[in-house]
């Protein structure tokens, strides 16, 4: 199978890119990328797409994340991980678990979060971790998130460790200082581990040193979590599919935003987009033809 995904546990100390690029050599595959970056300190589920497959990444960014992180309290430090240069010391002041879990939870829900200058939006032509690197901190407009759980795991006089559920475009380092500074502290994450992504959970991967072809998944098994199916049901139909035809509401038993339509044998041929509540037009044609 060249067409498809994988289910990968990322170590800590590799990039995501590090990880697509062993794969492509392991595996012969030219195309490859992955559903979401893990910083090199962080591990955890990677989703990783190959051949064709990678085409339909675009789709799937919205899907809810799960991470467990370890915030250390008493540091700040220039990366809000590990990793970084200590930039804040303050003593520790001791929170217990019911005022823990109470800041936790005034957190739910729709938030506003400015993104760390380590991360790589790019501002004005420039990826932040860059002006970063050189010594220069820009202006970065808050961004609109949804934290859907924040669950507390353990606490001791010197960490928290939380579970959080989130939307795409949520940093948990900067979320793990929101954390510290509601308890009076200042904090950084010293484990970060990523547990699901959508439906899939980490307990479905394996390292990179274990996986063989037949861990792969093909891509009907994986987009089908993602969006409601439509399997074509005639050859005249099939035809204008492949070619990136319209397609009449009349086809379809709900009107959903997207579909993911396949053949008879529940391969892959395009993903439909309901645009003006009209038609449904192929966002991306997974046939040799171009996309409409």
């Amino acid at each position: 199978m060249k067409d498809g995904f994988l289910l990968l546990n990322k170590s800590k100390d590799w990039t995501s890119f590090d990880v697509c690029k062993k794969l492509s050599h392991m595996f012969s595959l030219e195309k490859i990328g992955h559903n979401g970056t893990l910083d090199p300190f962080a591990t955890g589920l990677l989703l990783i797409a190959f051949g064709d497959a990678t085409k339909l990444l675009s789709f799937m960014e919205n899907d809810q994340k799960t991470y467990v992180a370890k915030l250390v309290l008493g540091k700040k430090t220039s990366t809000g991980d590990l990793t970084g240069e200590t930039i804040e010391e303050k003593q520790i002041s001791v929170v217990d678990v019911d005022t823990t879990k109470k800041v936790l939870n005034s957190l739910l829900g729709p938030q506003k979060q400015i993104p760390p200058m380590t991360s790589a939006i790019h501002v004005n032509g420039r990826k932040l971790y860059e002006l970063a690197h050189e010594g220069k901190i820009v202006e970065r407009k808050a961004r609109d998130i949804f934290i859907y759980g924040l669950d507390l795991v353990s606490i001791d006089k010197n960490s928290i460790t939380f579970k959080a559920t989130v939307s795409k475009g949520t940093y948990i380092r900067t979320l793990g200082e929101t954390i510290a500074e509601l308890t009076g502290n200042v904090g950084y994450l010293e484990t970060l581990q990523r547990v699901s992504i959508g439906d899939f959970k980490i307990e479905q991967s394996k390292p990179i040193s274990e996986v063989s072809e037949n861990d792969f998944l093909d891509m009907f098994s994986v987009i089908k979590t993602y969006m409601p199916v439509y399997k074509v049901k005639d050859e005249e139909t099939l035809k204008k599919v492949k070619h990136g035809g319209k397609l009449s509401l009349r086809l379809f038993d709900k009107f959903e935003p997207l579909y993911c339509v396949v053949d008879q044998d529940e391969k892959v041929q395009a993903i439909y987009q309901l645009k003006e509540g009209q038609h449904y037009f192929c966002a991306r044609n997974l046939n040799s033809y171009e996309s409409i």
